[in-house]
């Protein structure tokens, strides 16, 4: 069973891999769509640690939270745009684009291992960008540094680019 459904999951990856290139035209992806990639993918990366963090006993919802509040309107523009392009790739069986890459976001952070010393940086990282009301700036530049490069990005752009 547990081999079967590693078996599915690679094939639901590999599919929206080659939806994600024929939308790209096998192309990387312009810098706007990146940063949202990029916005989108440290959201989904900080809610999956702060669920095990949590589990092991720091406390970060409240400043993930506060996080995703202060910098709602960025984190939504970034759903959005993201929405629009994964709209273009065309409706697929059993829910859109957009959601199969939401899911493989969530499935690739929500399996990392966590200390309780890495715990206490990922809440800290939340509380001082829950704190920076700077229209994003702060949040882009950390997001920048932890996801250089987003999936979308490197599942979209020829080797070497």
């Amino acid at each position: 069973p547990a081999e079967r459904a590693v078996m599915r999951a690679l094939a639901v990856a590999g599919a929206v891999a080659l939806g994600w290139a024929g939308v790209a035209q096998a192309a990387c992806i312009e810098p706007p769509l990146a940063n949202a990639a990029r916005l989108h993918e440290f959201e989904m990366m900080m809610m999956d640690v702060s669920l095990r963090c949590t589990r092991m006993g720091v406390a970060m919802r409240p400043n993930y939270d506060g996080m995703v509040a202060a910098h709602h309107h960025v984190f939504d523009g970034a759903a959005q745009t993201l929405k629009v392009f994964f709209d273009r790739a065309g409706d697929v069986r059993h829910g859109s684009m957009y959601e199969r890459y939401t899911t493989l976001i969530a499935n690739h952070y929500g399996t990392g291992n966590t200390s309780l010393e890495a715990c206490k940086v990922f809440d800290a990282v939340a509380a001082e960008v829950a704190r920076t009301a700077d229209g994003g700036k702060v949040l882009g530049a950390v997001a920048l540094t932890m996801i250089p490069h987003p999936m979308l990005e490197r599942e979209t752009c020829p080797a070497g680019r």
